[in-house]
């Protein structure tokens, strides 16, 4: 996918991320859900375009679904519950295997101090989170806008395309959380061209 234009490069990824029947129900579900600016993430989405490229299961060898949303007035850790159980039935009655995870990036800054005992500046909306993510691949979204699929990729596709594992410095992410994303799916997949911290 050298040299094409960015809305080539949108056109043929969402092309093929429809042909990821699995995904595509799961993203209409979710949508019917009617999260503020949710998307789902990460994993799902570039590792369809990796196996479609390796003529492999769509959804082979994808851990899990990350669904984000932003709604910085209801910060409830009971409202990410409820939401992963409504997401998780649906999958597990249409016979999906994924695990689920579903985040409210206006409430990470809490989690993290909880969890890691760091502080950091809150997230302004979902894209905004992406931005931070750990690698260009990674840092990728789809939501859907009056029926049509919506891709945020502040990166660009390039490195999807050419399945190019490139860390994001941002000052809260670390050689250590990049180098275990990159072994994580270094042992999943083929032919990964990865760039060093």
């Amino acid at each position: 996918m050298k040299n094409k234009s960015l809305y080539e490069q949108n056109e043929k990824m969402i092309s093929i991320l429809k042909k990821n029947n699995e995904l595509m129900e799961i993203l209409d579900y979710v949508e019917t859900l009617k999260l503020p600016n949710f998307y789902i993430a990460a994993g799902s989405v570039f590792q369809t375009v990796w196996n479609y490229y390796d003529k492999k299961d769509f959804n082979y060898n994808i851990k899990d679904i990350d669904v984000i949303y932003y709604d910085d007035k209801d910060l409830s850790v009971d409202t990410d519950i409820k939401y992963y159980e409504l997401i998780d039935r649906f999958c597990k009655d249409k016979g999906y295997k994924y695990e689920i995870d579903v985040s409210n990036e206006a409430r990470m800054h809490i989690w993290k101090k909880e969890k890691f005992n760091i502080d950091v500046e809150p997230y302004t909306c979902s894209e905004d989170a992406i931005d931070k993510w750990i690698a260009t691949v990674h840092a990728i979204g789809i939501t859907k806008e009056n029926g049509e699929i919506r891709i945020y990729a502040p990166y660009g596709l390039s490195d999807i395309f050419s399945k190019t594992i490139r860390p994001i410095k941002h000052k809260y992410n670390t050689k250590d959380i990049y180098d275990k994303k990159a072994k994580s799916w270094n042992e999943r997949f083929d032919n990964l061209n990865i760039i060093e911290w």
